[in-house]
């Protein structure tokens, strides 16, 4: 008898199960209640690639949080940014497939000339700090030793999709006439996140047209 309710109870188990996991999954990929933006990415031409990555923002950073990182790198250098971009408010998370996340501490956005938008977002830790073994130039390339990781997203914002390039492989530095933090020549440093997706939320196609945050 008991064996017999166990096999008429594996089938339903087996949809709980099924359930459990389909929920899971429209979580992940769903765009995160009260924050202002949401990416999702694959890493590629690192160790540990392709690793899937999603970047939540709940809010931009202000001006006056903009200008404080920005003048310690112009005006101080790598040191002194590091030291000003910890004391930064959590303003989102960078999610990897390690244990997890790291808390952004600058989120700059900015439109180019040909109408697409330059995502700008820094880490006060570089990725794989909790999983050494993955985010690691391949045996191929040369990696920057920064303590901190600065992510530029590239997007064409009519379709929401673009690439990522990251202090990885690009080294990081100050753009005057933006008075923001960039990747330097962005065009020639080597790709880390393909098919970048921004998430489209309820309501905001309309808000996408607009100005954007943090301008």
């Amino acid at each position: 008898m008991k064996s017999n309710r166990l096999l008429r109870r594996g089938p339903a188990l087996a949809l709980v199960v099924a359930g459990t996991l389909a929920a899971s999954i429209l979580r992940v990929q769903a765009p995160v209640k009260g924050t202002v933006e949401n990416f999702t990415a694959t890493a590629v031409n690192v160790t540990g690639a392709p690793d899937p990555v999603k970047i939540d923002l709940l809010r931009w950073s202000t001006d006056a949080e903009r200008e404080q990182v920005f003048n310690a790198l112009s005006e101080k250098g790598e040191k002194e940014f590091l030291n000003v971009l910890s004391k930064q408010p959590t303003l989102g998370y960078v999610w990897t497939s390690e244990s997890a996340g790291y808390s952004v501490r600058y989120a700059y956005q900015t439109v180019a000339p040909d109408g697409g938008e330059r995502v700008v977002v820094a880490t006060d830790k570089p990725l794989g700090s909790w999983n050494p073994q993955i985010w690691k130039a391949t045996a191929t390339a040369t990696a920057n030793a920064y303590e901190f990781t600065v992510i530029e997203l590239r997007l064409n914002r009519r379709r929401g999709t673009g690439e990522g390039k990251s202090s990885v492989f690009a080294k990081v530095t100050a753009d005057k006439t933006a008075k923001t933090i960039i990747l330097e020549n962005y065009t020639g440093a080597t790709v880390v996140l393909k098919d970048v997706k921004a998430l489209q939320k309820a309501g905001a196609a309309a808000a996408q047209t607009g100005k954007p945050q943090g301008r």
